[in-house]
């Protein structure tokens, strides 16, 4: 009899606390969310030997799962072209940012070629990509190609 109590009274005590416990998120790694800065700004200005010293000089690169760089310079001879074309310009969406993880939408025009102003309705990409974080260097990209169309919060094409 007394145990049916000890069960009942432990069973109302707990039925009162939430159902799981909210845990705040790790810190952001020293210095991460200065180097998400200096990402944000070394791709908007398009200043490669600036996004160069950002990286991890080993860091590896994906795209949609597939590894298209083992190194920086790897990684500065393909990237490095295009960050540098004349004519592409380059946006960051807000971004998001876990314990050595950055993670942000890179909005990009694909309109270099024309060899001149992109018009600001025409021609934009967009790429989720996930920065890799440690000892104060990105040491691994994972792009994800998302296309052309921009979806508004409920997933529709944004006008």
């Amino acid at each position: 009899m007394m145990l049916g109590r000890i069960v009942g009274a432990t069973l109302m005590m707990t039925a009162s606390l939430p159902s799981e416990a909210q845990v705040p998120p790790p810190p952001s790694l020293p210095g991460q969310d200065t180097l998400g800065e200096q990402l944000v700004r070394s791709i908007e200005t398009k200043n490669i030997a600036a996004y160069g010293t950002l990286l991890s000089d080993n860091v590896s690169v994906f795209e949609d799962g597939k590894q298209v760089a083992r190194n920086k310079v790897e990684w500065l001879n393909t990237f490095g072209k295009k960050l540098s074309a004349k004519g592409v310009a380059f946006k960051m969406s807000p971004g998001f940012s876990s314990s050595g993880r950055l993670l942000f939408l890179e909005y990009f025009n694909s309109a270099g070629s024309w060899g001149s102003a992109v018009p600001t309705h025409c021609c934009w990409s967009y790429d989720a990509v996930a920065y890799d974080v440690a000892g104060g260097k990105v040491t691994s990209i994972r792009r994800l190609r998302g296309g052309d169309t921009k979806l508004d919060d409920r997933g529709l094409p944004a006008k």
